[in-house]
């Protein structure tokens, strides 16, 4: 770990190539992803005129809600409802991708919305930079190398250990300084944020063996109706009303926070609930509930389910921050930061050392050049 060794030159080398290889991908992932902490927020600012009603006693059933949506609305299905807080309207999303505003406490119908919704290109940038499964592969091998970058970083600092930045000297120094104290405050955080955003992007396979590392079955969401009544007693269809109070009855002390009504004959209500400090926007537990017979056919409660089950959501949640709610998305979003300044001063030092190696080049050629000429005039 010797400054000035082979190896030391070798890794300070590989940790600048990775860096300039990446830089620009890293400064539009962490920016995004800092955007992404306010994901919940950002769409209501960009559209307070319909994200907003003022609460006015009891809400509507949703069965009411669903009357006024398939008569606005009669040829298109409600695919699913998204609720929050009290004072923000209920939107409801349609099977042609219109997401409509409604006024939870009194029906009526505040807007409609075709266009992607601004948390939405946000997040398409952040994880596959607008250009689908290329971007992607670019995502993961960029957080691949933020990752290594980090690690090979502290090896780096090591020997230096410098965790302030010293004052009233020049701004190069400063920006040395900077670069390594950033890189040691948030070494933890940016593994973190690495680690678990490489598992998001191989979740699908990472999810069956953590099932069997864990002996834990999978947790499924997409489930049929286990009883499909045949013409004669298809009035045993329970209401989406039901559906929400036998959800509510499963995970007591949660709020409503999405419900997807069956698609078809044979499929079932997934209604997604929140627990008191789970920041996650589409909600870490849930319930499925059969059409017909109000069976519950699964549920995951985040409080007390077993590792495996929770793999896919508390990853995310480490991932966003979300995990303690606002202090843990504050390190989160510091952190990002922190990438996009170490980018900058990285680049900063890289470009002097540039300039200064082709300033020695210049020099020592000049010193060549002119040797014989001294040497003449010597003799």
């Amino acid at each position: 770990m010797r400054k000035g060794s082979p190896l030391y030159k070798r890794i300070l080398d590989l940790h600048l190539y990775a860096a300039l290889l990446t830089g620009i991908v890293m400064v539009v992932l962490a920016v995004s992803g800092c955007l992404l902490i306010f994901e919940r927020k950002i769409d209501k600012w960009t559209n307070p005129s319909v994200s907003y009603v003022t609460p006015q006693g009891e809400q509507l059933p949703f069965t009411k809600i669903l009357v006024q949506l398939n008569t606005a609305f009669p040829q298109r299905r409600v695919k699913q409802i998204d609720q929050d807080e009290p004072n923000n309207s209920i939107v409801a999303t349609l099977n042609d991708k219109t997401q409509v505003y409604v006024n939870g406490y009194t029906g009526q119908i505040l807007g409609t919305r075709t266009s992607l919704l601004p948390s939405d290109y946000v997040r398409l940038v952040h994880r596959v930079l607008l250009v689908g499964k290329v971007g992607g592969w670019i995502v993961a091998t960029t957080t691949f190398l933020l990752l290594f970058q980090s690690l090979s970083g502290m090896y780096l600092w090591w020997p230096l250990k410098r965790i302030t930045v010293k004052r009233k000297t020049s701004w190069i120094r400063i920006n040395f300084d900077l670069h390594h104290a950033l890189g040691f405050y948030t070494f933890a955080f940016v593994s973190l944020i690495c680690i678990t955003g490489i598992a998001r992007y191989y979740e699908k396979r990472l999810e069956p063996l953590v099932n069997r590392v864990t002996n834990t079955e999978a947790i499924e969401t997409d489930l049929p109706s286990r009883n499909i009544p045949t013409q004669t007693n298809a009035a045993s269809k329970i209401t989406i009303d039901d559906a929400v109070a036998i959800a509510k009855a499963q995970l007591p002390g949660s709020s409503l926070v999405r419900i997807i009504p069956p698609e078809n004959k044979n499929s079932s209500f997934v209604v997604r609930m929140r627990f008191p400090g789970d920041e996650q926007p589409s909600a870490r537990s849930w319930v499925v509930v059969d059409q017909y017979s109000g069976e519950v056919l699964s549920r995951l409660d985040m409080r007390s389910e077993p590792v495996g089950g929770q793999f896919g959501a508390v990853n995310r949640s480490v991932h966003t921050g979300d995990i303690y709610g606002w202090p843990t998305r504050l390190l989160i979003g510091l952190s990002s930061l922190a990438v996009v300044l170490q980018t900058i001063t990285g680049f900063i030092m890289w470009w002097k050392r540039k300039k200064y190696s082709m300033w020695l080049k210049r020099k020592l050629k000049l010193v060549k050049e002119e040797a014989p000429v001294r040497a003449r005039a010597a003799a």
